[in-house]
């Protein structure tokens, strides 16, 4: 009887093996446009062409893909000699409504994965940012901040709102929702982080109010990469030579830009050493202003020279000659080289620590650290006139400064001037500009840092536990427990009293070095049992966000996906593409016959699969 029933022995088999053979070909078409989909769209480029035709030049990158492959392989090369081609009512598996589908699963997919892994690890923060897409559709990016099993935080983009509005209120809805949809709790939310527009950053009424209405936990964080900015931007306006230094750059780039022959002059001019040509100036990115300060500073003879050759040219006009001059008396002056010195070590220093404060894996500590070392950099500068004095005579070849027309004061009767003293030129550029600068950046650097601080302070004893006193960590310790009852027990404060006995016995080559290092050795698996309620507060003290720039960054996978050649693709299209984008990690590691199953299911009614 079991011999009968074997499936050998059945007199159906020749059957089963066609099935199972049909069944093993859509899998191998199916593995293969997988595949072609996942490459594509985790690296943001699009599928889709000028028409859906095996052989026609403007079919897409898809079949483009498909089409690459089958030189190489004879399986794929046979199936589109078979199959393509052929329009409706015939199944391929080649055409755009299959590749969508694929988006569509594997988005999903992606999506999945990190609303489990938020779940998994409980505490989150969020950072959110909107800018106007191509077809001038307001787009609101929404990103989680969390930290992972093994101990690493991630910044992870779960989608765009399209026409979220700029009302706080409108915004908050927004974020609310997704949360709701996702089954994620704002009770767990511990951080936020946007840029300083009063919409977002407002106490009151804007968008972090909201989300502490709803959370108490959630401490805003503004972007401490954008709070830079604006530290660089108050002392550029802060008074008028510091105004007219950046205007200088900007005419300077525009001058030869806006003419291929002056370009040509300047680049004849530059030495190939060198090869640094002059740049704009931005108002947003501050990596700009010092890349247009150094092509200044490394090309200030040859852009002279350039100027020159213009002046002397009997074929240039004569409105031409004239803003060259201007260009050329701006550039010959004492005061233009002392700030060109300047700015040129000062936006070097910021945007080393710009781009430091971009990175995922920075923590509050460590900004803290990187602020307070601008605040001492800049009071040095401060004490350093001379010696910039000496590099912008050097680099201008001139030792006097302009000399202002004053006005002369009308004396009244009986008084003298003969006690009224006046400042040389010297100390009058100092005190009104170079010292202005300067102060204006420490001002602003002191203003910046203090809402780091305020957050910094109770958490940051955990950093120094073995530094501080016992009875500070102990003070401090319960302080914390005190502001989060719900998460860290009453343990606490004995906890943290023996971790510091912990990293005591440490050697000096193992000792952390920042609050990430910390975290880890608290996730060795020794120990990892021993310690559960600092792990929980380094948590959520990882996984509170310093900048916005990874919303920055979707905008930039947003300006790709939704380029002016498909600028009429829907906000869901849009979402899963952007997601497999820019998650393309995630992207990366999903398999392919988890994919297949999900898309067998719903065409479970076309073949078997």
């Amino acid at each position: 009887m079991s011999q009968r029933s074997s499936v050998v022995e059945r007199i159906d088999k020749q059957l089963i093996l066609q099935i199972e053979t049909e069944k093993m070909y859509w899998e191998k078409v199916l593995t293969r446009v997988a595949a072609v989909v996942k490459a594509l769209s985790s690296r943001g480029l699009p599928l889709r062409g000028h028409d859906d035709k095996f052989g026609s030049t403007h079919s897409g990158n898809f079949i483009m893909s498909l089409e690459l492959i089958a030189e190489f392989d004879p399986f794929l090369s046979n199936h589109i000699t078979q199959y393509a081609n052929k329009g409706k009512g015939s199944t391929s598996y080649l055409s755009f409504a299959t590749f969508e589908q694929f988006v569509n699963i594997m988005a999903e997919q992606v999506k999945e994965t990190i609303v489990n892994e938020i779940k998994d690890a409980k505490y989150f923060s969020l950072v959110v940012d909107s800018t106007p897409d191509i077809s001038h559709t307001d787009q609101l990016s929404l990103i989680f901040r969390y930290v992972k099993k093994n101990g690493e935080p991630v910044e992870r983009f779960l989608q765009f709102f399209a026409n979220a509005g700029h009302k706080s209120e409108d915004m908050a809805d927004a974020i609310f929702m997704a949360l709701g949809a996702n089954e994620l709790d704002i009770k767990n939310c511990r951080g936020q982080s946007y840029d300083n527009a009063s919409n977002m950053s407002g106490m009151y009424s804007g968008l972090q109010a909201r989300i502490k209405e709803a959370c108490f936990h959630a401490v805003y964080i503004p972007c401490a990469a954008h709070s830079l900015n604006l530290v660089g931007e108050c002392a550029a306006s802060c008074c008028t030579l510091a105004n007219e230094f950046f205007y200088f750059l900007q005419n300077t780039y525009t001058f030869f830009s806006s003419s291929t022959n002056r370009w040509n002059v300047l680049n004849e001019c530059l030495s190939k050493s060198i090869n640094l040509t002059v740049k704009r100036v931005s108002d947003t990115r501050w990596s700009a202003r010092h890349d247009a300060c150094l092509s200044l500073s490394r090309n200030w003879n040859e852009i002279i020279k350039a100027l020159n050759i213009i002046i002397n040219s009997s074929t240039e006009k004569s409105t031409t000659k004239c803003e060259a001059k201007g260009l050329l008396k701006n550039l010959k002056s004492l005061e233009m080289g002392i700030l060109t010195t300047l700015w040129n070590d000062i936006l070097e220093r910021f945007n080393c620590i710009s781009k430091k404060l971009q990175s995922v894996h920075i923590d509050l500590t460590t900004v803290v650290t990187l602020y307070e070392s601008l605040i001492y950099y800049i009071q040095d500068l401060r004490n350093s006139f001379a010696y910039y004095e000496k590099l912008g005579k050097e680099k201008s070849g001139v030792d006097k400064y302009k000399i202002n027309r004053k006005r002369k004061r009308k004396m009244p009767h009986g008084e003298s001037n003969q006690n009224n003293s006046t400042f040389q030129q010297s100390d009058s550029f100092r005190i009104n500009t170079f010292t202005v600068i300067l102060d204006s950046l420490i001002a602003e650097l002191n203003k910046r840092k203090s809402a780091y601080d305020t957050v910094n302070i109770k958490f940051g004893f955990l950093f120094d536990l073995t530094k501080l006193p016992l009875s500070k960590v102990r003070e401090q310790a319960i302080q914390l427990q005190l502001e989060y009852p719900e998460d860290l027990g009453s343990s606490f404060s004995n906890e943290c009293i023996h971790f510091r006995s912990h990293l005591s016995g440490l050697e000096d080559n193992n000792l952390p070095i920042t609050v990430l290092d910390l975290y880890k050795i608290l996730k060795h698996p020794n120990i990892s049992n021993l310690y559960p309620y600092i792990e929980i507060a380094l948590r959520m003290y990882l996984c509170s966000p310093v900048s916005n720039c990874s919303a920055e960054r979707s905008f930039s996978a947003l300006k790709r996906i939704k380029s002016y050649l498909r600028s009429t693709i829907d906000n869901d299209r849009l979402n899963s593409l952007a997601i497999l984008s820019i998650e393309s990690e995630i992207t990366s590691s999903l398999k392919y016959k988890k994919v297949i199953e999900e898309f067998s299911i719903q065409k479970a009614h076309r073949k078997n699969i």
